[in-house]
Protein backbone atom coordinates (compact mmCIF):
# COMPACT_ATOMS: atom_id res chain seq x y z
CA UNK A 1 0.00 0.00 0.00
CA UNK A 2 1.37 3.56 -0.84
CA UNK A 3 0.42 6.94 0.41
CA UNK A 4 -1.89 8.59 -1.89
CA UNK A 5 -0.78 11.85 -1.37
CA UNK A 6 2.99 10.80 -1.43
CA UNK A 7 3.36 7.57 -2.95
CA UNK A 8 5.41 5.99 -0.09
CA UNK A 9 4.85 2.72 1.00
CA UNK A 10 3.22 2.37 3.49
CA UNK A 11 3.18 -0.86 4.96
CA UNK A 12 6.40 -2.39 6.01
CA UNK A 13 6.53 -5.31 3.64
CA UNK A 14 5.86 -2.50 0.96
CA UNK A 15 9.16 -0.80 2.09
CA UNK A 16 11.22 -4.14 2.37
CA UNK A 17 10.20 -4.30 -1.08
CA UNK A 18 10.67 -1.17 -2.54
CA UNK A 19 14.31 -1.35 -1.19
CA UNK A 20 15.06 -4.45 -2.63
CA UNK A 21 13.92 -3.68 -6.13
CA UNK A 22 15.82 -0.22 -6.25
CA UNK A 23 19.26 -2.30 -4.94
CA UNK A 24 18.55 -4.59 -7.54
CA UNK A 25 17.97 -2.27 -10.08
CA UNK A 26 21.16 -0.43 -9.30
CA UNK A 27 23.01 -3.32 -10.53
CA UNK A 28 25.73 -2.68 -8.10
CA UNK A 29 25.59 -1.16 -4.76
CA UNK A 30 23.85 2.00 -4.04
CA UNK A 31 23.42 3.99 -1.00
CA UNK A 32 21.01 5.02 2.00
CA UNK A 33 21.16 8.27 0.47
CA UNK A 34 20.24 6.77 -3.07
CA UNK A 35 17.66 4.73 -1.63
CA UNK A 36 15.41 7.09 0.49
CA UNK A 37 15.21 9.53 -2.88
CA UNK A 38 14.34 6.80 -5.01
CA UNK A 39 11.47 5.16 -2.86
CA UNK A 40 10.25 8.02 -1.05
CA UNK A 41 10.43 6.51 2.48
CA UNK A 42 12.13 8.41 5.08
CA UNK A 43 16.24 7.79 5.04
CA UNK A 44 15.84 6.87 8.86
CA UNK A 45 13.41 4.22 8.00
CA UNK A 46 15.63 3.18 4.97
CA UNK A 47 18.50 2.96 7.36
CA UNK A 48 16.88 0.72 9.59
CA UNK A 49 14.98 -1.43 7.54
CA UNK A 50 18.63 -2.02 5.56
CA UNK A 51 20.09 -2.69 8.82
CA UNK A 52 17.48 -5.25 9.35
CA UNK A 53 18.43 -6.80 5.77
CA UNK A 54 21.85 -6.16 5.77
CA UNK A 55 21.65 -8.97 9.73
CA UNK A 56 19.03 -11.77 7.92
CA UNK A 57 21.56 -11.68 4.77
CA UNK A 58 19.17 -10.42 2.07
CA UNK A 59 21.35 -7.11 1.87
CA UNK A 60 25.27 -6.75 2.15
CA UNK A 61 27.10 -4.01 2.50
CA UNK A 62 29.85 -2.83 0.57
CA UNK A 63 32.39 0.18 0.51
CA UNK A 64 29.83 2.17 -1.79
CA UNK A 65 26.71 1.06 0.28
CA UNK A 66 24.96 -1.73 0.19
CA UNK A 67 24.01 -4.60 -2.72
CA UNK A 68 21.93 -7.52 -2.75
CA UNK A 69 23.21 -10.50 -0.30
CA UNK A 70 23.58 -14.27 -0.08
CA UNK A 71 20.26 -15.12 1.05
CA UNK A 72 18.61 -13.59 -1.67
CA UNK A 73 20.85 -15.63 -4.08
CA UNK A 74 20.28 -18.75 -2.16
CA UNK A 75 16.49 -18.30 -2.50
CA UNK A 76 16.35 -17.39 -5.76
CA UNK A 77 18.88 -20.79 -6.53
CA UNK A 78 15.94 -22.95 -4.47
CA UNK A 79 12.98 -21.26 -6.48
CA UNK A 80 14.40 -22.68 -9.98
CA UNK A 81 16.47 -25.88 -8.76
CA UNK A 82 14.09 -28.52 -9.46
CA UNK A 83 12.85 -27.09 -12.81
CA UNK A 84 16.89 -27.03 -13.64
CA UNK A 85 17.58 -30.46 -11.73
CA UNK A 86 15.03 -32.53 -13.95
CA UNK A 87 17.03 -30.77 -16.65
CA UNK A 88 19.85 -31.28 -16.24
CA UNK A 89 19.81 -35.27 -13.64
CA UNK A 90 18.20 -37.49 -16.44
CA UNK A 91 21.41 -38.13 -18.25
CA UNK A 92 23.29 -38.19 -15.16
CA UNK A 93 21.38 -40.53 -13.28
CA UNK A 94 20.82 -42.97 -16.20
CA UNK A 95 24.83 -42.96 -15.72
CA UNK A 96 25.09 -43.65 -12.15
CA UNK A 97 22.09 -46.34 -12.53
CA UNK A 98 23.65 -48.41 -15.06
CA UNK A 99 27.13 -48.60 -12.72
CA UNK A 100 24.78 -49.25 -9.43
CA UNK A 101 21.74 -50.61 -10.17
CA UNK A 102 20.87 -49.70 -6.77
CA UNK A 103 17.68 -46.97 -5.87
CA UNK A 104 18.79 -43.05 -6.93
CA UNK A 105 17.34 -39.26 -5.48
CA UNK A 106 18.20 -36.20 -6.24
CA UNK A 107 16.73 -33.99 -2.91
CA UNK A 108 16.77 -30.16 -2.09
CA UNK A 109 16.75 -28.44 1.23
CA UNK A 110 13.17 -27.93 2.81
CA UNK A 111 13.61 -26.19 6.49
CA UNK A 112 15.23 -28.89 8.26
CA UNK A 113 14.49 -32.21 5.89
CA UNK A 114 15.36 -32.87 2.39
CA UNK A 115 12.50 -33.10 0.00
CA UNK A 116 13.00 -35.63 -2.61
CA UNK A 117 12.69 -34.14 -6.35
CA UNK A 118 14.10 -36.95 -8.70
CA UNK A 119 13.59 -40.67 -7.52
CA UNK A 120 14.85 -43.72 -9.72
CA UNK A 121 14.15 -47.05 -8.31
CA UNK A 122 16.83 -49.79 -8.06
CA UNK A 123 16.82 -53.38 -5.93
CA UNK A 124 14.93 -52.06 -2.64
CA UNK A 125 11.63 -52.85 -1.79
CA UNK A 126 9.79 -51.34 -0.46
CA UNK A 127 11.45 -48.12 -1.84
CA UNK A 128 12.78 -46.12 0.92
CA UNK A 129 11.98 -42.69 -0.50
CA UNK A 130 10.38 -41.31 -3.83
CA UNK A 131 9.81 -38.11 -5.42
CA UNK A 132 8.12 -35.30 -2.91
CA UNK A 133 8.67 -37.28 0.18
CA UNK A 134 10.64 -35.22 2.89
CA UNK A 135 13.64 -37.17 4.59
CA UNK A 136 15.34 -35.80 7.77
CA UNK A 137 18.60 -33.98 7.42
CA UNK A 138 20.25 -35.27 10.45
CA UNK A 139 20.48 -38.92 9.93
CA UNK A 140 20.07 -39.24 5.77
CA UNK A 141 22.82 -38.87 3.64
CA UNK A 142 21.46 -36.68 1.05
CA UNK A 143 20.57 -34.04 4.77
CA UNK A 144 24.17 -34.52 5.56
CA UNK A 145 25.74 -33.54 2.27
CA UNK A 146 23.72 -30.32 2.20
CA UNK A 147 24.16 -29.50 6.03
CA UNK A 148 27.66 -29.91 5.24
CA UNK A 149 27.95 -26.57 3.11
CA UNK A 150 25.08 -24.86 4.50
CA UNK A 151 25.49 -21.48 5.65
CA UNK A 152 22.11 -20.15 7.31
CA UNK A 153 22.91 -20.91 11.17
CA UNK A 154 19.30 -21.01 12.33
CA UNK A 155 18.50 -24.65 9.60
CA UNK A 156 22.11 -25.92 11.30
CA UNK A 157 20.39 -24.98 14.95
CA UNK A 158 17.25 -26.14 14.14
CA UNK A 159 18.48 -29.61 13.14
CA UNK A 160 20.84 -29.66 15.71
CA UNK A 161 18.36 -28.68 18.39
CA UNK A 162 16.74 -32.02 20.78
CA UNK A 163 20.01 -33.96 19.76
CA UNK A 164 21.62 -34.91 23.01
CA UNK A 165 25.18 -34.28 23.39
CA UNK A 166 27.15 -37.43 21.71
CA UNK A 167 24.39 -37.60 18.78
CA UNK A 168 25.90 -33.68 17.99
CA UNK A 169 29.39 -34.39 17.97
CA UNK A 170 29.04 -37.69 16.25
CA UNK A 171 27.42 -35.12 13.57
CA UNK A 172 29.55 -32.21 13.37
CA UNK A 173 32.52 -34.49 12.80
CA UNK A 174 30.94 -36.12 10.03
CA UNK A 175 30.14 -32.43 8.49
CA UNK A 176 33.37 -31.73 8.99
CA UNK A 177 34.56 -34.81 6.74
CA UNK A 178 31.96 -34.15 4.42
CA UNK A 179 33.50 -30.84 3.75
CA UNK A 180 37.00 -31.96 3.06
CA UNK A 181 35.62 -35.87 0.81
CA UNK A 182 32.17 -34.55 -0.08
CA UNK A 183 30.90 -38.09 0.49
CA UNK A 184 27.89 -38.26 3.42
CA UNK A 185 26.85 -41.81 4.46
CA UNK A 186 24.02 -43.02 5.97
CA UNK A 187 24.60 -46.50 7.65
CA UNK A 188 21.04 -47.51 8.47
CA UNK A 189 20.26 -44.44 10.44
CA UNK A 190 17.53 -43.57 8.48
CA UNK A 191 15.48 -46.87 7.08
CA UNK A 192 16.55 -50.36 8.72
CA UNK A 193 19.19 -52.29 6.61
CA UNK A 194 19.61 -49.65 3.87
CA UNK A 195 22.74 -47.84 3.50
CA UNK A 196 22.53 -44.48 1.92
CA UNK A 197 25.73 -42.58 -0.05
CA UNK A 198 25.37 -39.44 -1.24
CA UNK A 199 27.70 -36.18 -2.62
CA UNK A 200 26.41 -32.26 -2.79
CA UNK A 201 25.83 -30.27 -6.01
CA UNK A 202 27.09 -26.79 -5.46
CA UNK A 203 26.95 -23.49 -6.86
CA UNK A 204 29.69 -21.60 -7.94
CA UNK A 205 29.73 -20.09 -4.80
CA UNK A 206 29.66 -23.35 -2.61
CA UNK A 207 26.39 -22.99 -1.53
CA UNK A 208 24.23 -26.25 -1.57
CA UNK A 209 21.75 -26.38 -4.13
CA UNK A 210 21.19 -30.30 -3.62
CA UNK A 211 22.39 -33.71 -2.95
CA UNK A 212 22.50 -36.81 -5.06
CA UNK A 213 22.20 -40.56 -3.26
CA UNK A 214 22.32 -43.91 -3.99
CA UNK A 215 20.58 -46.30 -1.47
CA UNK A 216 21.13 -50.07 -0.98
CA UNK A 217 21.07 -53.23 1.15
CA UNK A 218 23.45 -53.49 3.83
CA UNK A 219 24.70 -56.49 3.04
CA UNK A 220 25.70 -55.00 -0.94
CA UNK A 221 26.61 -51.48 -0.71
CA UNK A 222 30.34 -50.53 -0.11
CA UNK A 223 30.51 -47.11 0.85
CA UNK A 224 33.80 -46.93 -0.42
CA UNK A 225 33.10 -48.73 -4.00
CA UNK A 226 30.16 -46.51 -4.18
CA UNK A 227 31.69 -43.09 -2.95
CA UNK A 228 33.72 -42.21 -6.07
CA UNK A 229 30.38 -42.91 -8.47
CA UNK A 230 28.44 -40.73 -6.40
CA UNK A 231 30.93 -38.34 -6.29
CA UNK A 232 31.53 -38.07 -9.90
CA UNK A 233 27.75 -37.75 -10.48
CA UNK A 234 27.39 -35.11 -8.43
CA UNK A 235 29.71 -32.98 -9.84
CA UNK A 236 28.68 -33.83 -13.55
CA UNK A 237 25.44 -32.43 -12.33
CA UNK A 238 27.09 -29.42 -11.00
CA UNK A 239 28.61 -28.34 -14.32
CA UNK A 240 25.43 -29.19 -16.16
CA UNK A 241 23.63 -26.80 -14.03
CA UNK A 242 26.95 -23.95 -14.13
CA UNK A 243 26.27 -24.71 -18.27
CA UNK A 244 22.43 -23.65 -17.98
CA UNK A 245 23.51 -20.99 -16.15
CA UNK A 246 26.20 -19.65 -18.46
Amino acid sequence: MRSALTGEPVSVLDRILAILDTVRESHGSTTITQLALATGIPKSTVSRLVGDLVRRRYLMRTDDGVTIGLRLFELGSRASTPRRLTAAALPVLAELYNATGEHLNVAVQEGRDMLSVISVRGRLRPVPSRAGVRVPSATTALGKAVLAFTVDERVLCSVITGLDSSRRHALEKELDAVRTESVAIDRCETFPGVVGVASPVLSPERLPLAAISVAGPVADMDPKRIAPLVRHAALALTHRLALQVA
